[in-house]
């Protein structure tokens, strides 16, 4: 750090700025680098970084909707969930910026999504052996997501107005946070500092588990904590954010307690029963009567079968290793084409 501001220091000298210019520009640098991040000055100097040429980046911030395509996915709960995937080009700029600035700002503790070396089975593992599970989601969580709150992170942790202007508009499409950009994600997290930090303590006041994985919000404990859900929707109110109410659910240890999507009853995280007997009847078809004969069955016409089921199967044996190798092995016992 003291080399780099010495040589910035010197090269802003020989440029001919006054001290007082060099003093400011000095104090910039030494901020962002305290906080670990790199110092850019303008777009200039994110073009020489990023190897992005300048006009490609001014056109990515003045024209952002020509970087984007859409896909339309339809969810498992019914509806569509909307994909804005950028191009090549502004996919490797928000790249640049989550792997040079954003991973190098911490998110919190509870949030167990889209962190590396945490997952579903870490947020899971939370909530086991609790009397009441309590389950909230936050409606359209990645669209609530503003520039302006995605420009004031950057302005946060010390970038100028400009800077942070134009890092926030390459982060984000129409306003919005886009599914779909590889920034988003871990975006997500540092924006959901405050709210991680707000429920997590309201959680130590009814002595109970808090984690959030990406919009998924847990709570576990004594009986006492159905009374938190109107407190967590104020708190998210707040924040700017709205509890999607139909998915809010208390679930108690005599009933089947799930966690994103997993079974948490017996000290044991388990991947649902229902999901994984399919899985075995479907491995079972193809081994019978073949892959095709299965697809042309069920009237499917999926493409990349074969990367299809080995996903499920990763799946389960992320939770339950020993489920998972028993389905490697029926997967290789399937006549692929390829």
């Amino acid at each position: 750090m003291e080399n780099y501001l010495e040589s910035l220091k010197i090269e802003i000298t020989e440029q001919g700025y006054d001290e007082y210019y060099t003093t400011k520009c000095i104090e910039y640098a030494e901020r962002l680098l305290s906080n670990g991040l790199p110092v850019i000055f303008d777009t200039d100097h994110l073009s020489l970084v990023t190897g992005a040429p300048k006009q490609l980046i001014l056109k990515m911030i003045f024209a952002n909707s020509c970087f984007y395509s859409e896909a339309r996915l339809p969810k498992k709960s019914g509806g569509i969930r909307v994909l804005n995937i950028p191009s090549i080009e502004l996919k490797y700029v928000q790249r640049w910026i989550l792997d040079n600035i954003l991973k190098k700002i911490n998110v919190s503790s509870y949030a167990t999504g889209f962190c590396d070396n945490k997952s579903i089975v870490d947020n899971a593992k939370v909530h086991i052996g609790r009397e009441c599970i309590l389950n909230m989601d936050i409606k359209d969580f990645f669209p609530t997501i503003t520039f302006k709150m995605i420009f004031r992170i950057f302005v946060y942790y010390g970038y100028t107005k400009e800077v942070s202007f134009t890092l926030a508009r390459l982060c984000t499409f129409e306003n919005f946070l886009p599914q779909g950009s590889p920034a988003s994600p871990y975006l997500s997290n540092i924006v959901s500092l405050k709210i991680d930090k707000r429920l997590s303590l309201l959680a130590k006041k009814y002595k109970a588990n808090y984690s959030r994985y990406a919009d998924d919000i847990t709570f576990s404990g004594n009986h006492g904590i159905k009374k938190m859900s109107s407190i967590v929707s104020e708190i998210l109110e707040d924040e700017g954010f709205k509890v999607n109410d139909g998915k809010t659910r208390l679930q108690y240890s005599y009933q089947r307690q799930e966690v994103t999507g997993l079974v948490i009853n017996n000290g044991k995280v388990r991947v649902n029963k229902h999901y994984k007997r399919e899985l075995y009847q479907i491995l079972y078809y193809c081994i019978k009567f073949g892959v095709n004969s299965h697809l042309q069955k069920i009237n499917s016409t999926k493409t990349f079968y074969k990367e299809h089921l080995y996903g499920k199967a990763y799946f389960v044996n992320m939770v339950e290793p020993d489920e998972g190798r028993k389905l490697f092995d029926l997967l290789e016992c399937i006549q692929w084409d390829y």
